[in-house]
């Protein structure tokens, strides 16, 4: 069996849940990584017999690029697993829109799921999903895995059904992510700065001028890339207003658990 792994994952979490699901799986497993945009240039042309996409949520949604690069690969009638990621405060209807691409690009959804990972805005005072996936994400992610093999072993290819999801309304105000609502794009300390460019050249979605390391406020996704690759700590991010942060810890600090469908 050949499974084509694709997976979008700005600050390696995405990346780490769909390395444990590939753990359950037999034959040749194949990665494909669409975090930058280089790698988003031509369209994905499948030879697989399973394919998997895993992408983490903003706003409660598949990023728009995302969903706009997803419609380009066709599923020619083949067996399909989706994943969303999501910080412990809800994936919204990404798994709604993941069921709506398998219908319109021919594949049969076997089989998703939404997953924790650490929230991009946690901190030690505010530990929304703070180091998760943890050893027990990770083991459930495996076993995930090994569900889903039994299911192509045996030709179980049944649709399956998504839970169904309302966004709230500050959310559907803003056409990119509601996190604009939330946080301020990331700036930049220039006392501790070198320019050494590797926030702009890890950015997923190219807002970084390579040369002035200036943030486009449009472009912008809020995925902290740019904060945590800085080797200097020379990028920062703050919440609109501080009562925002307080909000944030008080909706995020009750764990939820992973939840499957299959």
């Amino acid at each position: 069996m050949k499974t084509e792994i694709i997976y979008f994952s700005a600050t390696g979490t995405t990346k780490a849940l769909v390395t444990a699901i590939s753990q359950g799986l037999k034959g040749d497993v194949h990665f494909r990584n669409i975090t930058l945009p280089e790698s988003r240039e031509n369209e994905i042309i499948l030879d697989s017999d399973l394919t998997i996409i895993a992408t983490p949520v903003y706003g409660e949604r598949i990023p728009h690029f995302l969903h706009d690069f997803f419609q380009g690969i066709k599923g020619n009638g083949n067996p399909l697993v989706a994943i969303s990621v999501y910080g412990n405060m809800g994936f919204g209807i990404s798994l709604e829109q993941f069921k709506e691409f398998s219908k319109n690009n021919n594949f049969r959804l076997i089989a998703t799921g939404a997953f924790i990972g650490q929230h991009t805005y946690a901190t030690k005072t505010a530990p929304v999903g703070y180091r998760r996936p943890d050893e027990y994400d990770l083991l459930q992610m495996r076993i995930f895995g090994e569900k889903i093999q039994k299911k192509i072993d045996t030709k179980n290819f049944t649709q399956i059904s998504v839970p169904k999801s309302v966004l709230p309304k500050f959310i559907t105000e803003f056409p990119d992510s509601g996190t604009r609502f939330l946080i301020r794009q990331p700036q930049v300390k220039k006392s501790v700065c070198n320019a050494c460019g590797a926030c702009a050249r890890k950015c997923p979605v190219g807002a970084i001028d390579l040369n002035t390391l200036e943030i486009s406020e449009q472009k912008c996704l809020r995925c902290y890339a740019c904060v945590k690759v800085c080797p200097k700590s020379a990028r920062i991010a703050e919440f609109r207003l501080p009562v925002l942060r307080a909000v944030f810890r008080h909706m995020g600090i009750k764990r939820k658990e992973n939840e499957t469908f299959l």
